[in-house]
Formats: structure tokens, sequence, C-alpha cells
């Protein structure tokens, strides 16, 4: 298949991935051929249900500033691994069904990580109450930043800073000095941006309708 057959592209990851749904494909500066987004548009595909069709990709290569009144640890036990998931949940008012769907594997989950040490778990807190969670995924050059969350009730109390700081210590600690993610224009990417983060590029992304 060359790198101009989109259409063929597109047809074989249709037959790989029909059962999981409506794929979202991320489409970065180097993407070839130049015109793929275009062409994939007029195949059919749109804009994202999650109404985003745009990311900002940022590193950041300089030590950032740690907030006070802020601890983050490592979540190291199935306890502060549960913690973290129903904070996460309700941050982004995850619906109950969905919820009761995951947690028969939360613990699967959880032992999975501890084994490969992917995704790092950090929990931070606020005088003992959980305020925060985030994840890390280590590379051979840097760590990649998933998974930030923050309780409604911490919100504009440098909790987010403060697991970006502990995710660089994580980085350093593994030799690594670089964090690397992406983030949504009008949400995190200020954020990131006032955090000293630079913009590398950015991705465009559409969605496959689903196939029948």
């Amino acid at each position: 298949m060359g790198t101009d057959d989109v259409e063929a592209l597109l047809t074989d990851v249709r037959r790989r991935v029909r059962a999981l749904g409506a794929p979202v494909w991320w489409i970065g500066p180097s993407a070839k051929p130049p015109d793929v987004y275009e062409r994939l548009q007029a195949l059919g595909l749109g804009t994202p249900a999650d109404r985003t069709p745009v990311l900002h990709a940022l590193v950041l290569t300089s030590e950032p500033v740690a907030p006070a009144g802020v601890d983050v640890l490592r979540i190291e036990t199935y306890e502060r691994f549960l913690e973290a998931r129903e904070l996460q949940w309700d941050a982004f008012d995850t619906p109950e069904e969905r919820r009761a769907l995951n947690r028969p594997r939360l613990r699967e989950d959880f032992y999975e990580s501890q084994r490969g040490g992917i995704p790092a778990g950090f929990l931070a807190t606020i005088d003992g109450r959980p305020a925060g969670t985030a994840l890390a995924v280590p590379s051979d050059r840097g760590v990649f930043l998933i998974g930030g969350a923050t309780a409604k009730w911490a919100r504009g109390r440098g909790v987010y800073r403060a697991l970006v700081r502990a995710r660089w210590e994580y980085a350093v600690e593994r030799g690594t000095p670089a964090l690397v993610t992406h983030a949504k224009p009008r949400t995190s990417f200020p954020i990131l941006r006032r955090l000293g983060f630079e913009e590398v590029c950015t991705i465009r992304r559409l969605e496959d309708a689903p196939q029948g």
C-alpha cells in the first residue's frame, strides 16, 4: 500500500478496528501525503464527537516551580489507586454506567501497571485530602504526561502545577529530563504555556463514523 493510497488505508483501518466503534485519526505536520487531512474529510471523516478538532503538542525541558501547600506521592497501593480513579471520574463527570463497566477490572489494571511501571501514577493531596491525580508514561527521551485531573473543590490551588512538578522529578530520576504532552486549546494549553512548556506542533483530529 503506497503512502498516497488514502482510501485503501482507510478501508484497512476500518477492517481492523470495526469492533471498537468510531476511531479518531491524529494527523500531525509530518503525515503523508501532505493533503491526507483533506482527503480523509472528502471520504467522510469529520469533527470528533468530543469537539476537539485540534490539539497542541508541547515540551518542557527546564525545571518547573513547585507550588506550596500541595503534596504529591507516587501511587503504589491499590487503595491509593482507587482514590485516584474515583477522583478522576468525579472531575470529568463520568456517568455511573461507565464507572460500573470499569470497576470490575480496576484491580487488574492496578497490578498490571505496577508490574510494568507503565503508567506511573501520582496523587496530589491538600491537608491529606486527595485533590488531584495524573499519570506519566516513560520513554528513552522523556516522559509523556496524561490523565491529569483536579477535584472541583481544589481547583485554583496549584494542584495541576504540583503534578507537573512531580512528574518532572520522576523524569529527572530516570535520567530523561523532558516532559511531553498534548493540550486542548482552551483548557490546559494556556496553563502549560504559563508553566514554561513550548509548543512543538499542532495535531489535527478527525473521527470516522461507525461502520455498519
